[in-house]
């Protein structure tokens, strides 16, 4: 077993307590395993950050002391090696000052780059490994270490990993917190001071969403439970948050200096190999508005661009695996001329100008194909119009 990095802390930190000297073989065996039956059912990996290489730059925001009450101990959260190192004292307060708080939100890819959006419908696998010393208790009041929620100041959380105490013993859980269900929870004590393995997965919808809780510690899964027809959706998107969010009403006497440690995080997303619909007015739009007055579109609306050139909708697309791809555009051309439109993928043209000719009436919707090549994970596609027309009333496109 390697020796762990260490950096030098504040003397303040210091006292929460020293960090571990090692990881466990058990952490590398089950992210082998993890990876080979993602690949087997689909899986695309699309966030793997690497603390000494990216620093906090992984992340979409850092909520360090945000309400600034502990200048002497910042930084609470930074790399300390190849781990995320999350550190806490009694003295922090949050904003609100009942409770603690020191987390990161959502995923960059690539670090520092754009943010990676969790949308309805789509399902997400979250593995990582943890170390959570002695001195992170379970508390009697929650004490989250883990969080799905919708961006934004006030809202509720979606999911929750926390270390609660049920009754007199110590637990780590997963709950479904909009349902109000626990998913799986096992004891917490015999995980602590070592290195254990994490899998959360969650199928984003309303009434039919779903979430699993997988812990395995040395490679033995110590609890795999799942919960189907829970609420995993609010509005927006989902965003994960990491870090430790603790409130200060515990009455068992837990609380006290700690840390936490993550490391090997990866974010995997389910990627289908049936054709894929991506509504226009759920697109990038520049030149155009979202209409809904002409019958016969999908989804809510279409895309009506600007009697100009240069309008134009961009699609993020997520491919399994590089290759071409069939592109099929649906729209309406009300007029008898022609409105084409250039096709670009990933910012390099791959149809200049193509043809959408009259459709007879804007009720009336017809398909339009082209093959474009897609990388493996994300890509851009642009349709944009190349005359003073404008392009056609653009509904939807469908890949594969």
């Amino acid at each position: 077993m390697r020796p762990r990095p260490l950096v030098t802390l504040c003397a303040l930190a210091l006292l929460a307590t020293a960090a571990p000297a090692s990881a466990t073989t058990g952490r590398q065996a089950a992210v082998q395993h993890l990876a080979g039956r993602q690949a087997a059912a689909a899986w695309q990996l699309r966030w793997s950050p690497s603390a000494s290489r990216d620093g906090l730059d992984a992340f979409e925001t850092i909520e360090d002391d945000r309400a600034d009450s502990h200048p002497a101990g910042q930084p609470h959260i930074f790399p300390q090696g190849d781990d995320f190192r999350f550190t806490m004292h009694l003295v922090d307060r949050d904003t609100m000052t009942d409770r603690q708080r020191q987390e990161v939100t959502g995923m960059r890819t690539p670090a520092g780059g754009p943010y990676l959006v969790m949308k309805y419908g789509e399902t997400w696998r979250f593995t990582y490994s943890m170390y959570i010393p002695g001195s992170l208790k379970a508390t009697t009041t929650f004490t989250h270490i883990m969080q799905l929620k919708q961006p934004g100041t006030g809202t509720l959380p979606i999911m929750t990993m926390s270390l609660r105490r049920q009754g007199g013993t110590p637990m780590i859980e997963l709950n479904a917190f909009t349902s109000d269900k626990i998913v799986g929870q096992t004891p917490l004590t015999p995980l602590q001071n070592k290195w254990i393995d994490v899998e959360v997965e969650v199928k984003i919808g309303d009434a039919d969403g779903s979430l699993r809780f997988v812990v395995r510690d040395a490679g033995t899964t110590v609890v795999d439970s799942t919960a189907t027809g829970v609420d995993t959706w609010l509005a927006d998107r989902v965003r994960p948050k990491w870090g430790i969010y603790r409130s200060l009403g515990d009455t068992s006497g837990s609380l006290q200096d700690c840390y936490l440690l993550l490391t090997n995080m990866r974010a995997y997303q389910l990627v289908s190999s049936a054709p894929v619909r991506h509504e226009a007015e759920d697109a990038t739009i520049s030149g155009g508005v979202v209409e809904s007055n002409h019958a016969g579109f999908t989804g809510t609306g279409f895309v009506n661009f600007d009697n100009a050139v240069g309008g134009y909708a961009q699609f993020a697309v997520n491919a399994a695996q590089a290759g071409n791809a069939t592109l099929t555009l649906r729209y309406a051309n009300g007029t008898s001329v022609n409105r084409p439109m250039d096709i670009t993928v990933n910012g390099a043209l791959v149809a200049g100008a193509k043809a959408f000719p009259g459709t007879g009436a804007w009720t009336t919707w017809q398909t339009s194909t082209v093959t474009v090549p897609l990388k493996a994970g994300a890509n851009t596609i642009r349709t944009t119009g190349t005359t003073a027309n404008g392009g056609p009333n653009l509904d939807n496109i469908t890949i594969g």
